[in-house]
């Protein structure tokens, strides 16, 4: 217990045992003050607060109590605390994840391959499309790609037959030029006419030597003939005897003779002659005859070889333009068989779920192309679209980490981090707040969560100290934006 301040007296005393004894003006107050007198009966404590009741006194314990309690809340309005903004989400399909399978070809839906709400593959078969317009063209490109092969096969052929024609050709000009040049060496020496020269020879020799015999024989005959003239004239007077120039005469009529003989002899040699000549002259130009069938059959056979050349370069340039042609329309076939395998049998462009619940109503009609048969939604990743109240705006930042929770108990949480938020507010269906949506795309693999489902949002932003977050909530408790 306190004892009251000694100005005023004590209803339990009327008297003070104790005096104060003020310090001189000219000595400086002891540091160690004289202890008062106590009274009987006092312990010394009593004394020491006898004492203190001498001086003014001060709260200081409760002053400072409050202070370090003061303190201490101040230093924990500082911490950093984490905060966070709650709100509701609402799933959605992510963008462009929706694909609409359309027709490419005119043509009828003749057979569908899958159901309504049923999972698909990328590239699994979803329906047939019966293509008339496509077998038509098919059928022409056969056609025309028949027709070019069965020319360029004709071609093909041709020119074997125009190159084995050319080698057989050059074959048989070959042989006949070496009977040609045959020919022409046993025309300068051929052996019947070596032969009858020869024989022509020697009956030119026997005419010189029948020739020598008759100037022979007529010399001899004019000098007979001279003997006989002088002896005429003898024989009349008598000096030669008439037998004498018989003698003579008969041997002149022998001569005579022989020289005919010897002329008839050389006129059958010079017919013997111009018999071996005549005789050469046939076996030459037999041989030249020859020579010339062959010529000629020469002259027949390159032309022939020419006109099979230019044949032959005419066929290879039409192999030439053709093989082209035929490599054209194999390629054009081959793009439209391609194109009605690939558009008759429609494909589905990416994994997902048939979302279309009546597409078969048009199986068995006829479609154009670009007519839409279905839709098929990619539901590996859904857009969670958050709709954070203005008031909660100001904290929430692009790519801050974000916690979903599904309604259901038991589905797991999703983390994942804010992506985009929009730049104008949106007020809600009543009108009455505005909200600021924010989404975040959220890994859906297993395929657990459906589009449309709602589910809790928590989004993280950047810690701040105690103080402040206190204040935000009682700000935001009680609006006091609206006074101040």
């Amino acid at each position: 217990m306190k004892s009251q301040p000694t100005t005023k007296k004590s209803p339990n005393h009327s008297t003070s045992p104790l005096r104060v004894v003020p310090p001189s003006a000219t000595s400086k107050p002891s540091p160690a003050a004289t202890a008062p007198a106590t009274r009987i009966g006092e312990s010394p404590r009593q004394e020491t607060d006898t004492h203190q009741n001498t001086s003014t006194p001060f709260p200081y314990k409760p002053l400072l109590g409050f202070g370090i309690i003061a303190i201490g809340l101040g230093l924990i309005s500082q911490i950093p605390v984490s905060n966070s903004v709650n709100a509701e989400a609402q799933l959605e399909p992510a963008p462009n994840s929706h694909q609409v399978l359309y027709t490419e070809v005119p043509g009828t839906l003749t057979e569908l391959l899958v159901q309504p709400n049923q999972k698909v593959n990328a590239n699994q078969a979803i329906a047939i499309i019966s293509t008339e317009d496509m077998d038509q063209e098919i059928a022409q490109s056969q056609a025309e790609l028949d027709k070019a092969t069965s020319n360029f096969e004709s071609s093909s052929s041709q020119l074997n037959t125009l190159s084995a024609k050319i080698q057989e050709i050059s074959v048989q000009e070959s042989l006949i030029t070496k009977q040609i040049q045959q020919l022409q060496q046993q025309l300068t020496n051929l052996p019947e006419v070596e032969k009858l020269n020869q024989e022509m020879a020697a009956l030119q020799s026997r005419i010189i030597g029948v020739k020598s015999q008759i100037v022979g024989n007529n010399k001899t005959l004019t000098i007979t003939l001279d003997q006989i003239q002088r002896y005429q004239g003898l024989v009349d007077q008598g000096a030669v005897s008439l037998n004498r120039v018989e003698e003579l005469q008969i041997q002149v009529n022998n001569l005579m003779t022989k020289i005919s003989t010897q002329e008839s002899e050389i006129n059958q040699l010079e017919q013997q002659i111009a018999a071996k000549r005549a005789e050469i002259k046939i076996v030459t130009k037999s041989k030249q005859e020859e020579l010339r069938v062959l010529q000629n059959e020469l002259d027949t056979l390159a032309a022939a070889r020419e006109t099979a050349d230019l044949e032959l370069a005419a066929a290879r340039e039409g192999v030439s333009s053709q093989k082209p042609l035929v490599k054209t329309l194999e390629k054009e076939l081959e793009r439209r068989q391609t194109k009605q395998q690939t558009h008759q049998i429609l494909k589905a462009k990416q994994t997902g779920l048939i979302i279309t619940p009546d597409f078969h109503k048009l199986l068995g009609r006829t479609m154009p192309a670009g007519e839409a048969i279905l839709e098929i939604a990619d539901l590996s990743s859904l857009v969670a679209i958050i709709e954070v109240p203005q008031i909660d705006s100001d904290i929430v930042q692009n790519g801050a980490k974000v916690t979903f929770r599904p309604l259901e108990p038991g589905l797991p949480s999703y983390t994942t981090y804010l992506e985009k938020i929009d730049p104008v507010m949106q007020p809600d269906p009543s009108q009455q707040k505005q909200l600021l949506k924010v989404r975040a795309l959220i890994n859906n693999s297993e395929q657990r969560l459906i589009p449309g489902a709602k589910v809790y949002a928590s989004i993280e932003s950047e810690k701040m100290p105690l103080y402040q977050k206190v204040q935000r909530e009682l700000m935001k408790l009680f609006k006091f934006r609206k006074y101040r």
